[in-house]
């Protein structure tokens, strides 16, 4: 159900939920098999980006109802199971040690929005839609909100889970729900353009030095994240990539991630 492509130099690989006869539902599967991928190519020191869209016309219609369905009669161990793996795959997204960009092509409701939530920068479509529709069907967002606490003003937030009303990308980018709203026939130029200036701009331990602090540091007192980013802050000056970046600096050079970047860019193979 989920559909890996990579990029020809290796670093951007792209995962496309394929179940566009659903509307890429999120199932128990799906679900399970995302964080999966996204756990080993954790570990895959090559690849830099990750790129997250749907196959078809709609990035996520959010949970898959027929399955939701069936779990009314399952039990509460059971139950939860289910909640925690989304929980599990939410958190992978934020804990990856590589930049998770979500594509969103279509529509993103419920569960899907929380995809699109849950990514380090997300570009839309500018004709998708977004929502929190669960109150409409007697449910409660109560993972994501986890995910919006720290996103949406508190005026944002109770308007998007209480009313459970659709926004427009728009809307979605002006109170902070997505990064941007594109045209839709500027959306995969803008997805990948950004995907390789990270790829070749950015330091991959930085990067996962700083989601790293971002994570540590999220809905901390003050004081408590202070101390957190200092110790962040003293442990990365003595790390080889700002070593190798300042030196660069100083020296009017390219870092040399931009090095074998370009080299990788320049070779026709």
């Amino acid at each position: 159900m989920i559909s890996i492509e990579h990029s020809r130099d290796g670093r951007i690989a792209t995962l496309i939920l394929n179940r566009p006869e659903r509307r890429n539902a999120l199932d128990q599967s799906l679900v399970l098999e995302l964080t999966r991928v996204l756990t080993s190519l954790d570990q895959d020191e090559f690849v830099r980006v990750v790129l997250l869209t749907g196959a078809g016309k709609a990035f996520s219609a959010g949970a898959d109802l027929d399955a939701l369905a069936t779990m009314g009669s399952a039990s509460d161990e059971d139950n939860l199971a289910d909640s925690e793996a989304l929980a599990s795959l939410f958190e992978a997204i934020r804990t990856c040690s590589k930049v998770i960009i979500a594509w969103v092509n279509g529509h993103a409701i419920a569960g899907g929005s929380g995809l699109a939530t849950a990514c380090d920068l997300s570009f839309a479509s500018s004709s998708a839609k977004f929502g929190f529709t669960e109150v409409r069907i007697g449910f409660v967002p109560a993972i994501v909100s986890v995910l919006l606490r720290s996103r949406l003003s508190e005026t944002a937030l109770r308007d998007v889970l209480l009313t459970g009303r659709l926004l427009t990308a728009d809307e979605a980018e002006e109170v902070g729900l997505i990064t941007k709203a594109v045209p839709p026939e500027l959306l995969e130029e803008k997805v990948l353009d950004v995907a390789a200036s990270i790829a070749r701009n950015t330091s991959a331990e930085a990067i996962r030095r700083t989601k790293t602090l971002l994570h540590d540091i999220e809905n901390k007192g003050f004081n408590e994240a202070l101390s957190i980013a200092s110790r962040a802050n003293a442990e990365a000056r003595k790390s080889a990539d700002c070593q190798a970046g300042v030196r660069a600096f100083l020296n009017k050079e390219d870092p040399p991630w931009m090095h074998f970047y370009d080299r990788d860019h320049d070779d026709p193979a």
